[in-house]
Parts: C-alpha cells; structure tokens; sequence
C-alpha cells in the first residue's frame, strides 16, 4: 500500500534531486524538513492540485533562473499541467461516450421487446393463446408467454425467436413483423449496442487510469518542487508566496475565496462550492439562516473545493460563506451566496 503524499518514509519525490556533493554515510537519509512540510502539504484534491502547480510555474517563470532551480522547472510542470488536463478532457469525453452507448442500447432494447410482442401476437394464432408443448421451440421460458425481465433473456430469446422462423417459415407474417428477418434485424441492433458499452466503458476505464497516471505525476512534480524549495529558500523567505506556497517559518494568512457557488438539492440539503485560495490548507464554511440567526454558524472544516449541507427545512433562506486559513491564520471572508431550500 502506498503512503500519503506527505508521509516522509515515502518516496514521492522521484522528480526531486540533492545536489551535488559529498555522500552521506550509509544508512543515514536527508533529514525532513517537517515545517515545510506541514506549512505547504501536497494537496490530495486534483482541484487544488491543479491550481497550485499554476503558481508554482509561476514562480518558476520569475525565480527559475535566479534560484537555480533545474529540476522541476516552468516547463516541465506546465507539461505535467497539459497532460493532466488532456487526460481530464479524454475522461469526460469517453463519459459522455457512455451515456450515449447506454442511450443506443435502451433504444435497441426497446426495439427487441417490441419484435418479441410482434412475435408473441402471431405466433400465439398459430400456437394457442396459452403455452404447450408447442411454444417450446420458440424459445418462450416453459410455461410463460410474458417478455423476459432480463435484457440478457430477452437478447436470447429474440435469437431463438429468428432460428424458429428460419425452421418453421410457414409461421412467419411480414404483415405483422415476426419473421426470421425481422428478428435477426432487432438481435444485431441489440447486439452491436451491447458491444457499444462494452467498448465504452473500456474505453473509459483506460481514460481514468491515464487520468491517474497524470495526476500521480503533476503531485510528484509539485512535491518534488517544494522540496527542492527547501534546499533553495530559507525559512523566513518572502519568495515563498511568489509560488502561492506558505513561507514555512513566518505563514501569512491566505487570499480570500473569491467565489462562491450553491445549489439547492433534495432532502433540504445544500450543496456548497468555492474557488481555490491562494496559500489555503482548510476551508471553513459558515451559514446564515435569514429570519432564524442572527450569528454566522460554522459548518465544518474542509480540505476539498466543495461539500454538502444537511439539516435544514424547506423553504429557508440560508446565507453562505467560505474562509479560508492556514497556519498565519483566516483570510477575509468570501462574498456571501444565498439558496432557498428545497
């Protein structure tokens, strides 16, 4: 299993060398430098994940040279930033590609039951209204004449339904569209949607696995950065924030959250989300009930851009705010937002 990003027995920082220098007895490591670490954790959410390696090439492009950074450089993590956001697209497309898929195969399917009733109603002028020994070929479960559940039986009984009118073709009403034809025409419709989802969601899963590999390596990239900060920057540096990073021995507060967003959801509950703050490691988020409180009430505290509110009744005004804060303290407080619930 592997360790948190931030754990020091684990060796994230593939991206990140030591100078050059005289070699350290065997068995010794680097010694960790826990401030910096807690000042500017590696975060977990891909949100913020991303928008921090925006500053940090930021403050590549202005420090880069000056600093002598050389392994993680503006370049470099604006590659990782474009191979992260390709993979993000690709996700999306081959999620909206799913849904069409499932989309094709409720329409075949469909379809199939609509060729099994057509075959049902002719056949049972030929067979009987009720099943008998009769019914047996057509493929029609023993002792029932009710459609299948299953898409699966369904998909199998149309296949049945084809090879019974190939045999018996006096049975057959174009009429009526039950013939061998029809039946092969609704089993190949069902079919090639069924292997639509199923390429589909392959297709999907080989998007988020690219996904992950392109995450795991803009975090490397981003923790590999803040370590070779460390070697460069002294504690008290105020070239901290030109990164958007904290300055380990002197944090200052974040920048505020500049927006908030809300939405109205079912069982009264509201669903809250926020923009990234600059220099943020938590994010508190606070309530109004309008006519109810007359003080700001805390929710919770939070890593991620987003979280859902529970516990109110319908038809309240509730105000919403967000602060962000770390270690040098609370930022101002976002704008408020205001949602009636549902």
């Amino acid at each position: 299993m592997l360790g948190d990003w931030d754990d020091p027995l684990t060796r994230w920082d593939e991206f990140f060398w030591l100078p050059a220098g005289p070699a350290q007895p065997a068995g010794r490591r680097k010694k960790i430098n826990r401030k910096t670490m807690a000042s500017n954790p590696t975060p977990d959410n891909n949100s913020i994940l991303r928008a921090l390696a925006d500053r940090l090439a930021d403050g590549c492009d202005q420090h880069e040279g000056a600093l002598g950074i050389v392994q993680n450089t503006e370049a470099r993590i604006r590659i990782d930033i474009g191979a992260l956001d390709g993979a993000e697209l690709q996700v999306g497309l081959k999620k909206a590609a799913v849904s069409d898929a499932y989309d094709a195969l409720q329409t075949a399917d469909a379809a199939g039951v609509t060729c099994i009733g057509n075959c049902k109603l002719r056949l049972q002028q030929k067979l009987g209204q009720k099943w008998s020994a009769a019914w047996e070929p057509t493929g029609f479960p023993t002792g029932s004449l009710a459609v299948p559940d299953s898409q699966d039986e369904r998909f199998t009984l149309i296949n049945d339904l084809k090879l019974y009118f190939m045999a018996v073709p006096a049975n057959e009403s174009a009429e009526m569209e039950a013939t061998a034809a029809a039946c092969l025409a609704a089993w190949t419709a069902l079919s090639d949607a069924r292997q639509g989802v199923a390429t589909a969601e392959s297709a999907q899963t080989t998007a988020m696995n690219n996904r992950s590999t392109a995450e795991h390596a803009l975090r490397m990239r981003v923790r590999g950065l803040i370590n070779e900060l460390e070697q460069l920057l002294g504690e008290d540096d105020p070239r901290w924030e030109d990164f958007g990073l904290n300055i380990p021995g002197n944090p200052s507060a974040p920048e505020p959250v500049e927006t908030v967003t809300l939405e109205a959801m079912t069982n009264h509950r509201i669903g809250v989300g926020w923009t990234y703050a600059t220099r943020a490691i938590r994010y508190r988020v606070e309530t109004m009930i309008v006519g109810v409180d007359t003080e700001w009430q805390n929710k919770g505290s939070f890593k991620d851009l987003e979280t859902t509110l529970k516990n109110f009744s319908a038809g309240q005004v509730v105000k919403v705010r967000v602060i962000a804060g770390n270690d040098g303290g609370d930022a101002a407080p976002s704008p408020e937002g205001e949602v009636t619930v549902t």
